[in-house]
């Protein structure tokens, strides 16, 4: 179902993209260290297109269609579809001086932007239509629009390895947290960090282990953790193993695992 929406809604800016007039008078800024960013607005100014260039990014040279939010105060922002989800590319913000734009690329800590007169003048925006509907007709925007399942299972198994490790050398035991991907569906593995929910347990078993040498005596018999979602936190330990159960709006679940080893 997922898959169809992200469908739709590519299908929906491929119509709004063919219907789209751009403003006469593009906007170029610049980092400061070599990467510019172009932004054509529609005519009616609900719609931009945006592409950033110079950078080491898969983003690099990709032109968007972005739907502008206006955010009152004449604060806006312009996103697009990323990854399965909506993203802010670009957001302009009253400073002090007046507009201030950040631009922001997943994985970068973002990119404050300077106008650039003369490059703006300089800038065509038929051009860079024709290059959109060109990257378009490649299908560029619609594979980076889709959920990429396998890059946040890859990501969230490495960050759940590294707390894993850290309960093994702070215990002196080898902990290692399973967790069943399966069960766990597109929506939950984009909008939560399953890695910091499954991972707690080893968290909270590092932690004890570098506080209290008694603790760290009696965690030798753990054996590893066993991690899934369900409708409730709940947590017991069987031959060894630690079960946890967990949910999305679990409160102080932090508190509770830590309670709970110090009393098993």
């Amino acid at each position: 179902m997922r898959t169809l929406s992200v469908l739709a809604a590519s299908l929906l800016f491929t119509a709004q993209a063919q219907a789209l007039e751009l403003a006469k008078y593009p906007q170029v800024f610049d980092t400061g260290q070599g990467v510019m960013v172009t932004l054509a607005p529609s005519t009616d100014g609900q719609q931009a297109l945006l592409q950033v260039k110079g950078l080491n990014h898969p983003l690099d040279e990709v032109v968007f269609l972005t739907q502008v939010n206006e955010r009152g105060n004449e604060e806006r922002d312009y996103s697009t579809t990323l990854d399965g989800s909506r993203y802010n590319l670009l957001l302009k913000r009253q400073g002090w001086g007046g507009d201030d734009y950040q631009l922001y690329l997943p994985d970068t800590a973002g990119f404050p932007l300077a106008f650039d007169e003369a490059r703006s003048k300089a800038a065509k925006p038929a051009e860079l239509l024709a290059l959109y509907e060109q990257q378009k007709g490649k299908g560029v925007q619609d594979k980076l629009a889709q959920f990429d399942r396998a890059k946040h299972l890859q990501a969230n198994q490495s960050a759940l390895k590294e707390l894993d490790e850290e309960a093994s050398e702070a215990c002196g035991i080898p902990v290692q947290t399973r967790v069943e991907w399966d069960a766990i569906d597109d929506q939950k593995m984009k909008e939560l960090s399953i890695s910091g929910y499954c991972g707690e347990v080893a968290s909270q078993l590092a932690s004890l282990c570098q506080r209290d040498a008694a603790f760290k005596a009696e965690a030798s018999s753990i054996k590893g953790v066993d991690c899934r979602f369900d409708k409730s936190m709940k947590l017991r330990e069987q031959d060894g193993r630690i079960l946890f159960m967990t949910e999305r709006e679990a409160p102080n679940q932090g508190d509770f695992i830590n309670a709970f080893l110090r009393n098993r």
